[in-house]
């Protein structure tokens, strides 16, 4: 027996969490997150974490649920997501997963099976002065030899995958994907349908810009001033757009017009990335994100096309 599963998915700013919101309140169903920056505590304005009143009373699973410093795999999240997803199924509700975070949603939709490779915070040193040595490239290079049907999907402009990546193979002695074409068998519990929203490049950055003056508003410098004093910058989960580029501002580096700029611009390439990501699914339906803000507009559209 199968149960249904709607993914709202596409580049950051795009509107995801408005449509979602809009759609789970027609179909009287939950939103379970797949944002890998949304799970982390403290980090609400820079990760643009949807607020009590955008949630408008529905049920929010899988953020603001992890410290910071906390490790949190790709692993822990399915393992989290799914039990999200089946509390859900069971009480009679549909559950739509929400987010850009492409690698947790295809995850958990495919089944994909994780072996057993905890994180190695001594492995994992060793790794990360290797690749500063080597440099990006060629530590991309040797993974390729490794692994080169793998490597494919890898970002080679991302050092933690490619770190997470190695320890694998070092750990279990087989490249990471000999156990992608393993598959957890609850990924055949899911009948799945997903929507890939987008908007046209320029209005996306338009909105990427806006968002970014609303952070301001709200507080984005105060929070990340906060949580440096609580944490070391170094942390991981500091180690994306809306947080790195504050950190040089409050050192007296440079100008919060500067820092500003590289939010926006740095939100824009990781918008493009993930469209290109997205472009790799098969059996999605794209989605313009337009009339931008009518959520009731849109949500009523794409729940013609829901067949549960």
């Amino acid at each position: 027996m199968t149960f249904p599963l709607i993914v709202i998915s596409g580049p950051t700013s795009v509107g995801k969490t408005g449509i979602a919101t809009a759609l789970a309140k027609r179909l009287d169903a939950e939103i379970v997150s797949a944002d890998s920056r949304q799970i982390y505590q403290e980090m609400s304005i820079g990760t643009a974490k949807p607020t009590l009143e955008e949630q408008q009373g529905i049920p929010h699973h899988l953020i603001d649920f992890v410290k910071p410093d906390q490790s949190f795999t790709l692993a822990d999240y399915v393992e989290c997501a799914w039990k999200a997803v089946q509390g859900i199924h069971r009480k009679k509700k549909i559950p739509i997963m929400v987010g850009s975070s492409g690698l947790y949603i295809r995850a958990v939709t495919r089944g994909y099976f994780f072996p057993e490779a905890p994180p190695d915070e001594k492995l994992r040193a060793e790794l990360e002065e290797r690749l500063k040595k080597e440099g990006t490239s060629l530590f991309y290079e040797k993974l390729c030899q490794i692994d080169p049907e793998g490597s494919k999907s890898l970002d080679k402009n991302n050092p933690r995958r490619l770190i997470r990546f190695y320890e694998i193979y070092v750990q279990t002695g087989f490249p990471p994907s000999h156990f992608w074409k393993m598959r957890d068998p609850r990924g055949s519990e899911l009948r799945t349908l997903q929507f890939v929203f987008t908007r046209d490049r320029e209005k996306l950055r338009k909105r990427i810009a806006e968002r970014v003056d609303e952070q301001e508003k709200l507080g984005l410098i105060e929070e990340v001033g906060n949580l440096l004093k609580k944490y070391p910058k170094t942390l991981k989960a500091f180690q994306t757009h809306g947080y790195q580029e504050v950190f040089p501002y409050l050192e007296g580096e440079c100008s919060w017009e500067e820092s500003k700029e590289k939010i926006i611009h740095h939100t824009y390439q990781y918008a493009h990335r993930q469209i290109i990501w997205h472009r790799k699914e098969k059996g999605v339906f794209w989605e313009e994100a337009e009339p931008f803000g009518d959520w009731d507009v849109i949500a009523e559209k794409i729940s013609r096309k829901i067949k549960i």
